[in-house]
């Protein structure tokens, strides 16, 4: 087994700006109500990790969004996450993938791969899905979609994987595998529209406020940290 990325976050104290891009800006996709910043107190680390720490001032929410685009991604492999999970109705905290080229265009036509979501309305619910151009959370009929009830999920800190492979996708939640995806499952359409899974993909770690799935936050609980403890890539 090769490993292609470890990062122990409780031993770093800046970003390494050779593997992530800092996304910036106040307008994002699902309604969301958050901007995010690029600063040291959104993106912040102690003993614990990387801290994405999500604030509400003057009326106004900030957060962050990390991704390595550009500079780090994969095709086929094992990936795990060690986090933390905020709680707080209209968090939103995500660890999720995107095609690095658009090779089939934009969104969702190159795929999207929700490693994990979770919402603070709903603390013991956790998605794990995935976005095609035929199969996606604007197609009630047929989706890739898995929602799991875990009690306590945000107690603590849990390893969140996924293993991709060329004709499945599998998820795994401390070690264990909890959902699963195949190529062609169910008489689902094989071809890119229904499975573009198969070029890299770069990952994305975001702390959302509000939106569609998030709901409407309260603003009495923040700051809300998500927090990464580490991330291993391995092929």
């Amino acid at each position: 087994m090769k490993v292609l990325l470890n990062l122990d976050f409780t031993k770093i104290k800046t970003l390494p700006r050779d593997i992530f891009n800092v996304q910036v800006g106040d307008k994002w996709a699902n309604s969301e109500l958050q901007h995010y910043v690029d600063d040291e107190e959104h993106i912040d680390f102690s003993d614990e990790g990387l801290i994405i720490r999500a604030t509400y001032k003057n009326g106004i929410y900030e957060s962050a969004r990390i991704n390595t685009k550009g500079k780090f991604t994969f095709l086929y492999g094992r990936i795990d996450f060690v986090a933390k999970l905020p709680l707080g109705q209209g968090t939103w905290p995500a660890l999720w993938m995107l095609s690095d080229d658009n090779r089939y265009g934009f969104w969702p036509r190159s795929g999207e791969i929700d490693i994990m979501e979770h919402v603070g309305r709903d603390p013991d619910k956790l998605l794990m899905c995935l976005h095609t151009e035929k199969y996606n959370h604007r197609n009630y009929d047929e989706q890739y979609y898995t929602n799991l009830t875990i009690p306590k999920i945000i107690d603590g800190f849990h390893k969140y994987s996924l293993i991709w492979e060329e004709d499945k996708l599998i998820y795994l939640l401390d070690d264990e595998e909890v959902t699963r995806y195949e190529k062609g499952q169910k008489g689902l359409d094989k071809t890119p529209a229904g499975w573009p899974f198969d070029h890299p993909f770069y990952f994305i770690m975001n702390l959302a406020i509000g939106g569609n799935l998030g709901k409407t936050p309260d603003p009495n609980i923040f700051p809300r940290e998500f927090i990464i403890k580490s991330i291993k890539v391995t092929q």
